[in-house]
């Protein structure tokens, strides 16, 4: 049975409730949303095969990205992963496990929304 939205919202609560420094906090809080259901194409089994997940992060306008939430492919071990926004030839890849992190957090900084936070130099510890 798939993780319903408010356990994912809790989740990602629970990793936020670490956080110390307010700047990455508000980062985080810019691309948060509400869970939203989303399918991805797996490249690694049959030919159409497709997971369901949630969308949790949108970094669409600023790089085309997402972090999304799914329990199959390279989940559970790393079920947060990073993905294009838009579909690239009316596919939506879940792309390589290299996008795929055991937490939101490593998730989020690995993502492009993360950049501004490591160019002045981070204060939150990973």
């Amino acid at each position: 049975m798939p993780t319903p939205p408010a356990n994912i919202a809790r989740l990602i609560a629970g990793e936020l409730s670490f956080l110390t420094d307010q700047k990455v906090k508000q980062a985080v809080l810019d691309g948060l949303v509400d869970p939203g259901p989303i399918t991805l194409d797996w490249d690694y089994g049959p030919p159409g095969q497709q997971f369901d997940g949630w969308i949790v992060f949108d970094h669409e306008t600023e790089s085309d990205t997402l972090i999304v939430y799914c329990e199959h492919g390279f989940g559970p071990m790393s079920p947060w992963g990073l993905v294009f926004a838009t579909p690239r030839e009316g596919i939506r890849s879940m792309g390589m496990d290299s996008g795929w992190f055991r937490s939101f957090m490593d998730a989020f900084w690995d993502s492009h929304a993360a950049t501004p936070l490591t160019q002045s130099g981070p204060s939150e510890s990973r």
